[in-house]
């Protein structure tokens, strides 16, 4: 028994049922895992049972819509991060998604409000540089 194995099994000992993480968040974890070791078909089946166990949480929607979007599934992508938005008006994450996404999808309009509500959320200064950018660009495609 390898050192790691043996420290699963002796951890998984001492949890208490009520230190136990729920069912979406290992889920959650273990998309997040996958998606780092680059596994990203198994990484979005796990974000997807996820988001499917937590339906109201951004996070996850947001999770779900990035790795669809990475993965070309942009009527995907698009629904969890518009879920994303109507779970939380003030998602910075999910505006900023959702904007890139609309505009490789040519749909102008929205991508331009999404960048507009990206910047009046934002606080990070390169990155309210970046929306101007965008919205500049978009304006004068008009």
């Amino acid at each position: 028994m390898t050192a790691w194995v043996a420290f699963c099994v002796l951890s998984c000992c001492f949890l208490r049922a009520d230190d136990a993480p729920s069912d979406d968040l290992v889920h959650y974890q273990q998309g997040l895992a996958y998606e780092r070791l680059g596994r990203y078909d198994e990484a979005y089946t796990e974000l997807q049972v996820a988001a499917n166990l937590q339906p109201d949480s951004t996070e996850m929607a947001l999770a779900v819509g990035v790795l669809a979007a990475r993965l070309g599934r942009y009527d995907e992508a698009l629904r969890s991060l518009e879920h994303s938005i109507a779970l939380n008006a003030d998602s910075v994450g999910s505006y900023y998604e959702l904007a890139l996404l609309y505009e490789k999808n040519h749909l102008s309009d929205r991508a331009l409000e999404s960048w507009q509500r990206f910047l009046a959320l934002n606080q990070d200064v390169p990155l309210k540089d970046e929306a101007q950018k965008h919205i500049a660009f978009l304006e004068g495609q008009r």
